[in-house]
């Protein structure tokens, strides 16, 4: 029987994943900003759902503002934790064993990184917006949409359509620097980061979806 968790493209884009969730959550003195945790119910449900489909890479996991908020939660919570042990424990406290089997460990996740070498350079370059397009073939299109949807809105209201897009399953969560980059009109991050979480109503959005599947009729039928 095929093992389908061992699967060399879905880790790859789950390391993508991680890095830029890393980057975006990083202030401008490289200090990792560390959000609040998910509800405990957001949390179990993204485990379910990664316990449920374990083919699914994390960025097919948090296409829902919930579901993006429980997942990034828990990548930050992570890494604070790793750089946690990483200051209370001393090399000189471990065994000799204990500390050749872990350097041969970081040695081969090194080895992984280098065969990725796209990896490195998307977490130090800037997020893209045409990366977090999900149908590719279609990339163009999708960002005139875009750009026509959110045309005069502001803060919240643009936020709004790519809230819309996400759910719509047009594009991947979007991180901050990214939608900045692409929509300068979306506003400052913790605006962005809260509305991008917290949801709308669904008759806010509703026509926003209606609209994209009137004008993306292809990537509906």
């Amino acid at each position: 029987m095929e093992n389908i968790l061992i699967d060399e493209k879905a880790i790859n884009k789950n390391i993508q994943y991680v890095l830029s969730v890393i980057a975006e959550n990083v202030d401008k003195d490289g200090n990792l900003i560390v959000p609040e945790l998910a509800s405990m119910n957001e949390t179990a449900e993204l485990f379910a759902k990664m316990v449920g489909n374990p083919q699914k890479s994390f960025a097919d996991m948090a296409k829902s503002p919930k579901s993006a908020t429980a997942m990034n939660s828990l990548i930050i919570q992570g890494v604070q934790f790793f750089k946690n042990m990483q200051e209370q424990i001393k090399v000189e406290d471990m065994s000799s064993e204990f500390v050749s089997e872990m350097q041969k460990l970081i040695a081969e996740l090194d080895d992984d990184m280098i065969c990725t070498p796209n990896a490195n350079k998307r977490s130090k370059a800037e997020p893209e917006f045409s990366t977090c397009i999900i149908d590719q073939s279609c990339a163009n299109e999708i960002t005139i949409v875009m750009h026509d949807a959110i045309a005069d809105r502001r803060g919240k209201d643009a936020i709004l359509v790519i809230v819309c897009a996400m759910e719509l399953g047009i594009i991947t969560r979007l991180p901050y620097l990214a939608a900045k980059k692409e929509f300068p009109c979306v506003g400052g991050r913790s605006n962005y980061n809260k509305y991008l979480s917290d949801g709308f109503l669904d008759s806010e959005k509703e026509p926003i979806k209606q609209l994209f599947k009137k004008r993306l009729p292809q990537l509906f039928s």
